[in-house]
């Protein structure tokens, strides 16, 4: 019996671990790009955390190619970590200063909070193939 199969097909397993690796270095340059800007101009752009989990998403949608939910849930943890470790450098690794900056009253915080959101929806939306 003769087997036609694609030889140079990767297997679920090598894309999500390519996945992890793309993600991860996204998600570490978007981090470094966030932190960079804001120490060059002194303002928390907040609404950069959409771009960064929409970048993050679809880097592994690109290199992954995965069509699983993984692939989104990576992409959302991955976005998360990247959003926690510029504020921990932007605010000196000072976690009840980011606590008490999102928790403020005013609409800035809700905005923060909203890019946030936002940005996790973004990763987790753009991560995956889906048809």
């Amino acid at each position: 019996m003769f087997k036609i199969y694609n030889s140079s097909a990767i297997t679920r397993k090598q894309r999500f671990s390519n996945a992890i690796v793309v993600g991860l270095a996204t998600a570490a340059l978007c981090t470094l790009a966030f932190v960079l800007l804001f120490r060059l101009f002194s303002v928390y752009f907040g609404i950069l955390f959409v771009a960064m989990g929409f970048a993050i998403g679809w880097m592994i949608q690109r290199y992954g190619k995965g069509v699983q939910i993984q692939f989104s849930i990576l992409a959302v943890v991955l976005t998360l970590l990247a959003i926690f470790v510029s504020d921990m450098f932007i605010f000196g690794g000072n976690l009840p200063a980011i606590l008490a900056f999102l928790a403020s009253s005013g609409t800035g915080s809700l905005w923060q909070i909203g890019y946030r959101i936002f940005a996790c929806i973004m990763a987790f939306q753009n991560a995956r193939i889906i048809n």
